[in-house]
C-alpha cells in the first residue's frame, strides 16, 4: 500500500571484506531461530567473488540508508559477495524501472515487490519453496502462484486513521465507528475553523488509497474480490461493492474535508500538516508510523482507529491488514545461489528483528515478535475484524493492463469533481469490451 512520486536513485556499492567495512561480530539469529540454515563465513571463504544486485523502494529515507548500512552485515557470512544495493522512494517509480530493466532483460539479482507485483514480474521469479525461511514464513502461501511460492513478505500492518487525541478533546469529539460518524467527525473540526479535517496530498495519486483501493474490497466481505470481478461483465454497476464504496468515497469528497485545494498538495505537504497539528487527521498504512516519530520526535499526540467503512455498529469493523515488502529471486541470475544464501539470511538471523521493528510492523515469521508498543496498544483498544488484501490473478490482472485500471486515479478524478456514474460507466464498458476480446 509508501509510495510518493518524487523519484530519488540512490545506488550504493557496499563492499564485503574491506577494512572497516563490516562489523566484527556476526549477526546473531532470534533465540526461536536456533536451527537456522542460514550460510556462515566457514563455507564461503574459499568462493569466487560475486556481485549481488538489490532493488528495493521505501518513502522513508531514513530506513533506506539504516536497511542498507544493515546489508553490509551479510559480508560475515559470505566475505566472498559484493552487494550493489539501489533504492528508490516511491513504489510507481519502482515499477516502472523495473519493468524497464524486465524489457532489457536486466533485473537485478534480487528484486522488491508488492504483492500486486507478483503477477507481472512471476515469470521471471525463482520458487523459493525449498528454502528453509519459506516454511516458517506464515504469509508466503497465501500469495503462492500456482502452488510456487515467488516471494517472501517481511511484513504485514494494518491500514489505519491516525489522529490527534488533543485535537479530538478539545473539540469534544469521539473516535468515529461509523462511516456517517467519520465524516460527521471531519465535518465538525472544518465547522471549528482551527484545523484542517483531513490531510490528503491529492496531487500524488496514491494517497487515496485508503479509500478508492481499500474500500470496495471491504464492502465485498470477500478477500478474493478481485477474481470474482473478473468473471463479470459490469462489476461496477449500482449495486455492486464497488459502487456501494464509491457513493461513500464521494460523500466524503463532497463534504469538502480535505482542504481548499486537495489535487494542490503533494503527500510531502500534506503529512507536514498533519504532523505540524494543523491538520487533525489521516489515513495511511502501520508504515507511516516511524516516519511521523521520525519528524515530530515523539508520538505522544498521536493515536488510530480503523477506517470505519461499516455503516452500523452492529456489523463487524473490518481493518484490511496488509502483507507487503516481498522479496524474490531473478531466475535468470547467473548467483540465484549467493541470492537464496542472502534470502536464508535476511529471514533467519537479527537483520529480520532489525527491518520489521524499524518498520514498525508485525513479523511474519514464526516465533519472532515484533516490538511495537504503538501497534499493541491499537489492538487493545479497538475491537477489529482482520481483513486481508490479496491481489487478483491472471484474468483480473489481464484485464486491469488492458484498461489501465487504476484505483487511485479514480480518486483524482472524483475529487476533481468528475461523477460517479461517468465513472462507472467508463469502466463497465471498458471492463466488457477487454473480457469479450481475451
Amino acid at each position: 500500500m509508501k509510495k510518493r512520486l518524487v523519484t530519488s536513485v540512490l545506488s550504493i556499492a557496499l563492499t564485503f571484506g574491506l577494512a572497516g567495512c563490516s562489523t566484527n561480530t556476526a549477526p546473531v539469529a532470534p533465540k526461536d531461530n536456533s536451527s537456522s540454515t542460514a550460510p556462515t563465513a566457514a563455507n564461503t571463504t574459499k568462493e569466487n567473488a560475486v556481485t549481488l544486485k538489490l532493488a528495493m523502494w521505501d518513502s522513508d529515507s531514513e530506513f533506506l540508508d539504516s536497511w542498507t548500512k544493515k546489508v553490509k552485515e551479510f559480508s560475515t557470512v559470505m566475505p566472498n559477495v559484493k552487494m550493489e544495493v539501489e533504492t528508490f522512494k516511491s513504489d510507481g517509480d519502482y515499477l516502472q524501472a523495473m519493468k524497464v530493466r524486465l524489457a532489457a532483460n536486466e533485473l537485478p539479482d534480487i528484486i522488491e515487490l508488492k504483492p500486486n507485483f507478483i503477477n507481472d514480474f512471476k515469470a521471471e521469479l525463482l520458487p523459493l519453496n525449498d528454502l528453509s525461511v519459506t516454511a516458517k514464513n506464515t504469509k508466503a502461501k497465501q500469495y503462492a502462484v500456482d502452488g510456487k511460492i515467488l516471494a517472501l513478505p517481511v511484513i504485514s500492518f494494518p491500514e489505519l486513521v491516525y489522529y490527534h487525541p488533543s485535537v479530538f478533546k478539545e473539540l469534544g469529539l469521539s473516535v468515529p465507528t461509523t462511516w456517517e460518524q467519520f465524516v460527521s467527525v471531519l465535518t465538525e473540526i472544518k465547522k471549528s475553523g482551527k484545523y484542517q479535517p483531513y490531510a490528503m496530498g491529492g496531487k500524488d495519486s496514491w494517497p487515496n488509497y485508503p479509500f478508492n483501493e481499500f474500500m470496495p474490497i471491504l464492502a465485498s466481505g470477500d478477500a478474493n474480490y478481485y477474481d470474482k470481478i473478473a468473471g463479470m461483465d459490469k462489476p461496477f454497476d449500482k449495486g455492486t461493492p464497488f459502487y456501494k464504496a464509491y457513493t461513500d468515497i464521494q460523500t466524503l469528497y463532497d463534504a469538502k474535508v480535505m482542504g481548499a485545494d486537495p489535487l494542490g498538495l503533494s503527500n510531502d505537504q500534506a503529512t507536514g500538516l498533519f504532523e505540524a497539528k494543523k491538520a487533525a487527521v489521516i489515513a495511511a498504512g502501520l508504515w507511516y508510523l516511524p516516519q511521523y516519530q521520525t519528524k515530530v520526535g515523539n508520538i505522544d499526540d498521536l493515536a488510530a482507529f480503523a477506517l470505519p467503512t461499516r455503516h452500523s455498529e452492529s456489523e463487524p469493523l473490518k481493518v484490511m491488514t496488509f502483507t507487503d515488502n516481498f522479496f524474490g529471486i531473478n531466475n535468470k541470475s547467473k548467483n540465484a545461489e549467493a541470492a537464496k544464501k542472502f534470502q536464508e539470511w535476511m529471514f533467519s538471523s537479527d537483520a529480520y528483528t532489525f527491518y520489521v521493528n524499524k518498520k514498525q510492523a508485525n513479523s511474519v515469521m514464526e516465533g519472532v515478535t515484533a516490538d511495537v508498543p504503538f501497534l499493541n496498544n491499537f489492538y487493545k483498544t479497538n475491537k477489529v475484524e482482520e481483513f486481508s488484501f490479496l491481489p487478483g490473478g491472471d484474468n483480473f490482472n489481464k484485464y486491469v493492463n488492458s484498461i489501465q485500471l487504476d484505483w487511485k486515479k479514480l480518486g483524482q478524478e472524483m475529487m476533481g469533481g468528475t461523477p460517479l456514474d461517468k465513472i462507472a460507466n467508463d469502466l463497465n464498458d471498458k471492463w466488457t469490451k477487454a473480457r469479450a476480446s481475451k
